[in-house]
């Protein structure tokens, strides 16, 4: 005898086949906005990673300014936004605009703080992509070796040459390093019994007399430097010439100066009390038994006198035989730069030759390589180029 189904069955079937749909239909409405989110999630890291590098091409091009025109200010007008691939960047730089966006001016006068924006789409609509590069820029410095010749680096008899970091102390013969390197665009000359820890590298060859070492590596040929140009001129009045007679003693305290000519007589002394610039134009002559940046008056960081020479040709800048001390730094890319017999050099030195004669000790700061440096491309500062959210 066959049953009849019951209506009940019925229903109970319906129901489940109610409840499948649902759920398919929740799963796939759940599917559908899963895969739309991601798409959304794609596009705005996609929009933020082009921000981002937007604002780091604002960053690299306001240090490309700077280094043209340390006066630059950011992009003109303010505010405005400069089209590039799918967005746009601005920048301001501090100072002088430190605000908008408010952030504090480096305490160095020499630092500059650049702050860029990148945007993709339209930086002025509410929906947009943002990103904000900050860094913390200084001048570099031309003072990476311990000297350097444009033409020629030529050491005579008995030098010796090493190194040691200013900032952490006065130089101490017993912990001297080797790291004092030496360079040249053209040839390299040791002659007898000289001494160079560190390493040597030129465009042209490198000749070692008896007794003649360099520690380091020596490489030659090696692809030339360049410096960058200092302009020297003199302020209106024109520059008038320090000179400081036998045994005499003159100060300069901290600030930049212009001269045309330094002379410094037999045993005078020159003390450097903060920071010294000095921009000269003429001859800088030291006698023997001169003393400069090496008494007690005097900070004795070479870091603290940096001494810009326009001076052309032989002797421009020379110490004369008799020893004496120098404490600083000399850039003199159209002279020859010369130490004779007996003295001691705590520093660094670019000319056009190099040429440091008869038992001359130098001690290479290392200090001088991080000091910013008037002039010297703009570089960022360690641990400052950084995205803030």
């Amino acid at each position: 005898m066959k049953m009849k189904k019951g209506r009940g069955q019925e229903g109970i079937a319906l129901v489940i086949t109610l409840l499948v749909m649902t759920i398919l239909l929740i799963m796939g409405s759940a599917f559908m906005s899963i895969s739309s989110t991601e798409t959304l999630i794609a596009i705005n890291e996609r929009n933020r990673v082009q921000a981002y590098h937007l604002a780091e091409a604002g960053a690299e091009r306001a240090i490309a300014e700077l280094t043209a025109n340390s006066g630059y200010q950011g992009t003109t007008p303010q505010g405005a936004d400069v089209n590039l691939g799918p967005g746009s960047y601005r920048v301001d730089v501090c100072p002088p605009r430190c605000s908008p966006p408010a952030i504090t001016a480096p305490a160095d006068p020499s630092q500059r703080i650049i702050v860029a924006m990148g945007c993709v789409r339209n930086c002025t609509a509410p929906v947009r992509a943002t990103s904000r590069v900050e860094v913390r820029v200084q001048p570099g410095s031309p003072f990476k070796y311990a000297f350097y010749g444009l033409g020629v680096t030529l050491l005579e008899d008995g030098v010796l040459v090493n190194s040691y970091d200013s900032s952490l102390g006065n130089y101490d013969p017993s912990t001297a390093g080797a790291e004092a390197n030496i360079g040249s665009n053209g040839n390299i000359a040791l002659l007898t019994g000289n001494t160079v820890r560190g390493n040597a590298q030129a465009g042209g060859t490198v000749t070692l007399g008896a007794g003649s070492v360099i520690t380091g590596t020596t490489t030659a040929p090696a692809p030339p430097v360049t410096f960058p140009p200092v302009d020297t001129t003199p302020p209106s009045p024109p520059a008038l010439d320090l000179s400081v007679a036998n045994g005499a003693t003159a100060t300069l305290n901290a600030g930049t100066y212009h001269f045309n000519a330094i002379t410094l007589g037999t045993g005078a002394t020159l003390n450097i009390t903060g920071p010294v610039v000095i921009y000269m134009t003429g001859t800088f002559h030291a006698q023997g038994g001169a003393m400069i940046n090496a008494t007690a008056p005097s900070t004795r960081k070479p870091t603290d006198l940096l001494i810009f020479s326009s001076g052309v040709g032989e002797d421009a800048v020379k110490g004369f035989p008799g020893g004496g001390q120098f404490r600083g730094a000399i850039f003199a890319p159209d002279a020859e730069v010369e130490f004779s017999a007996g003295w001691t050099v705590h520093g660094s030195l670019v000319g056009d030759q190099i040429d440091i004669e008869d038992g001359v000790q130098f001690h290479y700061d290392l200090a001088l390589a991080r000091s910013s440096t008037p002039g010297g491309a703009f570089r960022p500062t360690a641990g400052s180029w950084q995205e803030r959210l």
